[in-house]
């Protein structure tokens, strides 16, 4: 991890550095910090969350569909094979979801399946905000019962939440 960027130390990151920095805000999509890093410098840190959410509502439909899918299942065999990326990794842990016993990880396997089957892409959630494996549990249950359109919606304004939180870690928002 990199020591938090003051606003004047993001302001002055080159091109490449800021693509370094903030490749993973949106999970395996590099493109939203090359996008972003056009639009430097900012005026403050919430500017610069706004200036990827922006960018993250404005994809069409293709689009947010491909990033839903790079996001890896909840206790999935990425977290077994230790081959999340960092910021996954933490998050997982944070929510406890690589603690978690054999039964729940077997439920939440077969709810992220039936979510899969349905739309496409895996169960996404902002799990530091969820928190607790009943309460993600509890959304998946639910959201499955959206219309696609419905849970892309949703699931893009998941995206958007985990993408503030990753910006935030990388950011000293003092």
């Amino acid at each position: 991890m990199y020591p938090k960027l003051t606003l004047q130390q993001l302001n002055a990151l080159t091109t490449a550095e800021f693509h370094k920095r903030f490749e993973n805000v949106i999970e395996c999509w590099p493109e939203g910090a090359i996008f972003c890093s056009a639009l430097l410098p900012f005026k403050n840190f919430d500017g610069l969350i706004t200036a990827f959410q922006n960018y993250i509502s404005r994809l069409p439909t293709d689009s947010k569909v491909k990033i839903l899918r790079l996001y890896p299942d909840l206790a999935g065999k990425l977290l077994d094979s230790k081959e999340l990326t960092d910021d996954s990794t933490l998050e997982h842990a944070a929510a406890g979801l690589d603690q978690l016993s054999a039964e729940n990880r077997e439920k939440l396997t077969e709810m992220n399946e039936s979510y899969k089957a349905k739309f496409g892409y895996p169960f996404v959630v902002c799990v530091r905000e969820a928190s607790k494996y009943e309460v993600i549990l509890r959304s998946v249950t639910e959201r499955i019962h959206n219309t696609p359109d419905q849970e892309l919606e949703i699931a893009i304004g998941e995206v958007k939440k985990i993408c503030r939180l990753r910006i935030l870690q990388l950011v000293d928002n003092l």
